[in-house]
């Protein structure tokens, strides 16, 4: 669109007023703009930290651990799922 509008300006054959108003609608899109809806909260978040317990036995650390992993991964996949929904909304790859 805008390249066909500054060739319509630029090649000098256009009136004034097809001019202002290809400017307008130019000036138009522009303002616009993009408006992203807002990111969830979670996709920000970091993923929390496992420590060790007095006493606790080093499986159950790793066991934690391994929790915590997945609750991220998960957390991550709905991120993703989320930032595609956006782009495909705006017509962008998927």
């Amino acid at each position: 669109m805008a390249l066909v509008s500054m060739t319509v300006i630029c090649a000098g054959c256009a009136t004034t007023e097809q001019r202002l108003t290809v400017a307008a609608s130019t000036s138009g899109q522009i303002a616009a703009g993009i408006d992203l809806p807002p990111l969830p909260a979670e996709c920000r978040d970091k993923m929390p930290r496992v420590t060790p317990k007095a006493g606790e036995k080093w499986r159950w650390v790793q066991k934690r651990w391994e929790i915590v992993a997945d609750n991220r991964d998960a957390l991550t996949v709905r991120c993703a799922a989320f930032y595609d929904d956006v782009a495909a909304g705006f017509g962008g790859p998927r």
